[in-house]
Order: C-alpha cells, then sequence, then structure tokens
C-alpha cells in the first residue's frame, strides 16, 4: 500500500435524482433513489477509512448499481483503487467522475493527488487549477496547498509561492502551505517572515524532518542556540536517515 501525500477524503452530501420502486406484495413502496445511493456511499466510505476494502468496495459498487454516473460513488472507487496499488482501475474511475461532471472539484482534487504521486506533474497541475477555480469547494485551501507542491516538483517556484498565498489566505492553519511558503521565504532571505509562517506552521503542525532543519537555519539566523540544539537533536533522534539530516551533517 503506497501513501499519497496529497490525498484527501471529503464527503459531502450530494442530491441524486429520480426514485426506482420496490414491490412487497400487495403494497408498492417508492424508495427514494437519491437517499439509498447517499448511504450506501456513506457505508463505503466509512469502510474505506477503517481500511475495510471489501465491505467498501461492496456497498459502492451497489450504489453504482442503482446509479452508474454516481459521480462521488467513482471519486470513491478511485481513492480506494489507489490505495490498492490498483492505479489502471483508479484512473478509470477519476476520469469517469470528472467526464460525468467535469466541475466535480473534489474529483478533480482527488485525481491530481493521484497524478503527483505517479510524478505526473503537469497532468497533476491541469486538474488541481481546476478546482482551485471553484470558489465554493471547501476544500478549495488544500487543493491549492496540493497545486504549490506539484508547481515546486515542476521547479516553478514563482508559481508555487503564488499558491501557497492563496491556500494560507483561505485557511490560517494550511500547515503543508505554511511550512513550504516559511522555507520559500528562507531561501528569499526573507528571515523575519520565514520564523513567523513557521511558527504558525509549529502551532498547528507536528514536526517533520523539513521543518526541524528550517528550524536549525532559522536558529542560526537568529542566534538561538537553545532552539538550535533542540531541533538539531530532534533531526537526529527522529529522522537519522532523512535527507534533511544528511543537509545538517554537511553543514556543521
Amino acid at each position: 500500500m503506497r501513501a499519497n501525500p496529497l490525498l484527501i477524503l471529503f464527503l459531502g452530501l450530494f442530491l441524486l435524482s429520480g426514485c426506482v420502486t420496490e414491490t412487497t406484495g400487495r403494497q408498492k413502496k417508492e424508495v427514494d433513489r437519491e437517499d439509498v445511493v447517499e448511504k450506501l456511499i456513506n457505508l463505503g466510505v466509512g469502510y474505506l477509512n477503517q481500511g475495510d476494502y471489501s465491505r467498501a468496495k461492496v456497498n459502492l459498487r451497489k450504489a453504482l448499481d442503482i446509479d452508474s454516473r454516481s459521480i462521488l460513488a467513482h471519486t470513491m472507487f478511485g481513492v480506494l483503487f489507489e490505495r490498492e496499488g490498483e492505479d489502471q482501475l483508479a484512473e478509470e474511475h477519476f476520469r469517469k467522475a470528472i467526464r460525468f461532471d467535469p466541475d466535480f472539484s473534489l474529483a478533480r482534487n482527488n485525481y491530481g493527488g493521484f497524478l503527483f504521486a505517479q510524478g505526473r506533474f503537469e497532468e497533476a497541475v491541469e486538474q488541481l487549477l481546476a478546482a482551485t477555480d471553484d470558489r465554493f469547494y471547501l476544500k478549495r485551501p488544500h487543493a491549492f496547498e496540493n497545486l504549490g507542491v506539484s508547481y515546486l516538483s515542476l521547479g516553478e517556484t514563482v508559481k508555487a509561492e503564488e499558491a501557497f498565498v492563496r491556500a494560507v489566505e483561505l485557511n490560517f492553519s494550511q500547515s503543508r502551505a505554511l511550512l513550504e511558503l516559511a522555507n520559500i521565504r528562507f531561501d528569499q532571505q526573507n528571515f523575519v517572515e520565514s520564523r513567523s509562517l513557521y511558527r504558525r506552521h509549529r502551532s498547528v503542525s507536528g514536526q517533520s524532518a523539513r521543518s526541524l532543519w528550517l528550524c536549525v537555519r532559522l536558529a542560526r539566523v537568529f542566534d538561538d542556540k537553545d532552539q538550535g540544539a533542540s531541533c538539531s537533536l530532534l533531526l537526529k533522534n527522529i529522522f537519522p536517515a532523512s535527507d534533511e539530516y544528511k543537509q545538517y551533517k554537511k553543514s556543521l
């Protein structure tokens, strides 16, 4: 199973049209299709979040049996198959969701994360740009964050910076964007703002090798020996195999 750093799971209530008819003895009962599909998808997502992929598949498949064009069911199948390493199936379902509704930003964002994990950064940018264009998408800050990371992978630092700025403007606590923007400001020698962004990142997220290495460099700039010693010790003890620790040792 592979971890996708850009992957998100966000489920709202999506209403689907139409109804089906069930016959029970003499009485016919109208069952709301949208309610049935919604409940099946909710069950599927619940099992997916628990790592029970078999039961997740059963419920998502039932949802598609009722509504084969369910954009949410296809998106969740994309997420599920990506987690299982079934890349071809994952992509098929992401693409179906987008084909059925090109404006479905949840599918765009998750498909963008999938493409990023595949190393297909330019394609990821295309999907993430579409997601960030949706002013009503609740996870828009996350989409901007993903977009910034994709731009960084393409070496387009200016565009990455713009995306990270938008992410933190929309969400003060967007942790990855705060850290990446802090690193960009450090490289620009804007150390005061870099430290401010780093502190904001620390207030909402745990330490990583990347954040600890930035902490060490900021401590050197501001001659904060206690902070430098603390962060370098954590970097050594927790992330001894990281690239950041190797950079730290070279800098000594």
